[in-house]
């Protein structure tokens, strides 16, 4: 939990700059980068999170790495704040919650959708144009699962926000409503 405190507060100033810079687009494949760079070598991540090393070896290590990347002087401090604060163990939900401020700021809403068989073509374009409509968005990215489970309809989630038109919903809705002798 905490983490994701560190992270959103990390990734809005990281943001804020961005937009001050117009750079919000570079600042995000930049810092891409180095956190691919980081999962790619095991070594370098443990040198740079873990404690057991100086914080001055740590510190060399890094600016060494930094100065091979091609990357802004904004990220080489960015991360060199992260890494002085011990919180580039954090830097994939910095990078996860920048990604959403990013998608926010373009009109893009990604949403997870549930259905219990393939969808079509057409119905794919009918639930993206219904997401636009109600979410206000420019663009709307689906993230499409199947579901068996559901019996029949769909179930789509954008961020915290859930529309369930799921056939085993309703049946459980109509359930619950026979026992409480509503219908």
């Amino acid at each position: 939990m905490i983490g994701k405190v560190v992270a959103r507060r990390y990734a809005t100033a990281l943001f804020k700059v961005g937009l001050e810079d117009g750079l919000v687009e570079k600042y995000n494949e930049e810092v891409k980068a180095f956190a691919n760079l980081l999962k790619s070598s095991k070594e370098l991540k443990i040198c740079l999170t873990n404690p057991l090393f100086e914080k001055q070896l740590r510190q060399q290590i890094l600016n060494t790495v930094l100065e091979k990347m091609a990357i802004s002087d904004v990220i080489k401090r960015f991360l060199t704040l992260l890494a002085e604060k011990g919180r580039i163990i954090y830097l994939d939900d910095i990078l996860e919650f920048y990604n959403i401020l990013l998608d926010d700021y373009k009109g893009i809403a990604r949403a997870d959708v549930l259905s219990a068989t393939a969808l079509s073509k057409d119905a794919i374009e009918e639930i993206k144009a219904r997401l636009k409509e109600i979410t206000g968005k420019k663009e709307v990215i689906l993230n499409i699962k199947e579901d068996p489970s559901l019996i029949g309809g769909i179930v789509a989630k954008i961020g915290d926000v859930v529309y369930d038109g799921s056939i085993r919903t309703q049946l459980n809705v109509l359930k619950e409503r026979l026992k409480r002798g509503e219908v």
